[in-house]
This record gives C-alpha cells, structure tokens and sequence, in this order.
C-alpha cells in the first residue's frame, strides 16, 4: 500500500500540468475598461465602376449637304452657345438664291399684270363690254399669279435658310469633346461633324447588375469616388433605365454630381450605393485582439470576468469589423482591449470607475 501512495501522487501532478491555458489566472488583475454591446444594422453596400458624362452630350450636323471650307474649334475649346464652329462651301447655295429670287421677281411681274387685265376687264365688265365668262377666266388668272408669287417667296425664304444653314454654330454652352471631321470632307445631313457636352450639368454614368437593381431608385442617395479628386462626392441617383442589357444583364444608372472644381466629363471613379442594413452585429477594430493565433474579443460575463471569445468576421470598414458568427447582439464586450488583458481579469466598467 506504501508503494501505491508515490505513484498516486505522480498523475495527480501530470493531470495538473496538462490543464489548458483557458483557466483562470492565478492572480487575476482589475481593469477599467470601456464596455458596450455591438451594435446592429451595418450598412449592406454595393460597389460599381463608370465615369463622368454630361447630361448635355450634343452632336453638332449639317442641315444641308456641302463641303465644308472651315472649321474654327478643336477638341478641349470651351464655346458658347450661338458660336459658330464650322462653315461649308455656299457656291451651290448662293446659285439656288439668285434662282429663287429670279423666280420671285418673275412672279411678282405676272401678278402686276395679272391685276392690270382684272382692272380693266371689271372696267369693261360693268359697262357691258366683257361676258361673264371672260371676267371669270381673269380673275382664275390673277388668282393663279398671286399663288404663284407666294410660292416664289416661299422658295426665296427656304434659299436664304440654306444660307443661314451653311454657318453651323453650338446650340449649347460647353467643351468640345470631338472633331470628327475635316476642312475638304463632304458634309452629310445627319452625319456629326463635332461633339460638345455641357460642363455645367455632370452626371456620373454607371451599370448595376441584375441581382442589384431591384434596390436603387431615383432620388436615392450615392457616394462617388473619382480617382482624380481627393474626396468623395454625395451625389443622387436621378435615373435608372428600366431596360438592361441583354447580354451583360445591367442596368444603366445615372447619379447627378454637385458642381466641383476639377470635376469633368471622362473621369473614371466608384460609386456606392447602400442597398439595405445587415442583420450582423458590428465591433469596433480596437475591440479585436488575437490570442493563440486566433481573432476576437473578451465578453464580460455576468460576475464582470474577462472572457475571450474567437469570432467569425465577415465585411471591414476602417474603424469596425462585422461579426458573422460568434457574438450575440446583447453580450457585453470590451470595447478597446489592453493587450496585458487576461483570461478571468475582472473587468470595471470605464463610466462606474472612481
């Protein structure tokens, strides 16, 4: 039995040394700490990429077919509106004018003795001299010439619009952005000849997927990050076109962009639009402390003991972390841990600390 007691004593002493590192410290310390609970609701946000467009994008044609002689802008020209940009060739015009007016004066001396007979035959007529008869074949001839003399001023006006049509000015205040043709070319009715977008109001052009779009509407709120400008921009979504693409499944969305310096047509940035609140509760980063190689946070349980707890994260933020799996809404935790922080230290809450 004597021999029994020393071999008794060595397991107890073994089981002692293979206890985990999870009990309580011999000495444990008192901290005073700030403690909270997490909050819920993160922000669920989706990101998309797209760039700067002008909601003034204007491509300038011809109204009439010539060649055109000059052009007086380049790309980058700021103009005005009622500027002229570009003349054409006017010889075909200036021809058509002077035939126009031919034809014009050629009426108006048709209708000049078209009223010289009407004159002459009411004379005759009222006298007895002329049937009735006549006098109505000369009053279907002045009328004739008095619409034909209208017709030959409609001819002149459409001529000297031609002319006006030979100018080509900008209909709007903005920036050449393009100059898609050249002094000698042939312009064509409906074919541009130079685009302009308004500086003034900016849009930032963007697409959103299929599965997204359901939750962005007009008059929602976005924040728009341009890689040329140091921060970002509140802005608003002003449009959402109701049909996508059939190929890539997103739908276009414009966001309207407060007036900026700096800020211009083709810049490429983000934006980010907040779909929704998440379930998960949120942590401050300076919460979080890693112990055996694992993340988390102490829980402060009921008697005020320090318990740490490891944490499944999900999305990061600057300043917090989202915890998908580990902590529950209403658990108390240490809300800016010291790294001297130890399993079972008693925990004194900041704001009742003397």
């Amino acid at each position: 039995m004597i021999g029994v007691a020393p071999l008794a004593m060595s397991v107890l002493l073994a089981a002692c040394d293979k206890a985990p590192e999870a009990q309580l410290q011999p000495n444990p310390k008192s901290w005073n700490l700030p403690i909270m609970t997490a909050p819920m609701g993160a922000p669920i946000e989706h990101t998309t990429v797209g760039s700067v467009v002008s909601d003034q994008r204007v491509d300038i044609a011809s109204r009439l077919s010539g060649y055109i002689r000059e052009i007086q802008v380049q790309e980058g020209d700021r103009v005005q509106r009622g500027q002229v940009l570009a003349r054409l060739d006017a010889a075909d015009v200036e021809g058509g004018i002077r035939q126009a007016a031919a034809a014009h004066g050629a009426a108006q001396a048709a209708l000049r003795d078209a009223q010289t007979d009407l004159e002459r035959f009411e004379r005759l007529f009222e006298r007895g001299g002329v049937s009735d008869n006549e006098m109505r074949k000369v009053r279907l001839k002045f009328d004739a010439a008095r619409e034909a003399l209208n017709q030959a001023r409609a001819g002149l006006d459409t001529a000297l619009a031609q002319r006006a049509y030979a100018e080509i000015s900008s209909p709007v205040d903005g920036l050449v952005v393009a100059r898609l043709k050249r002094v000698g070319d042939l312009a064509v009715p409906g074919v541009p000849l130079l685009t302009v977008e308004s500086g003034r109001d900016l849009l930032f052009e963007t697409f959103v997927a299929e599965s997204r779009i359901a939750a962005i509407e007009t008059g929602q709120a976005a924040r728009v990050s341009l890689d040329s400008l140091p921060a970002p921009l509140s802005g608003r979504v002003t449009r959402v076109v109701p049909s996508g693409d059939p190929v890539s499944r997103r739908y276009q969305v414009k966001i309207a962009l407060p007036e900026t310096p700096g800020l211009m047509p083709g810049m490429f940035g983000r934006a980010v639009f907040t779909l929704g609140e998440s379930p998960a509760p949120v942590v401050p980063r300076r919460a979080l402390t890693e112990r055996g190689g694992l993340t988390g946070v102490f829980v402060v349980d009921g008697e005020g003991l320090a318990r740490f707890r490891w944490l499944r994260t999900g999305r990061e933020w600057p300043d917090r972390v989202e915890v998908s799996a580990g902590l529950a809404a209403d658990e108390r935790f240490v809300a800016a841990v010291e790294p001297a922080l130890r399993e079972g230290d008693r925990v004194i809450p900041a704001e009742a600390a003397q």
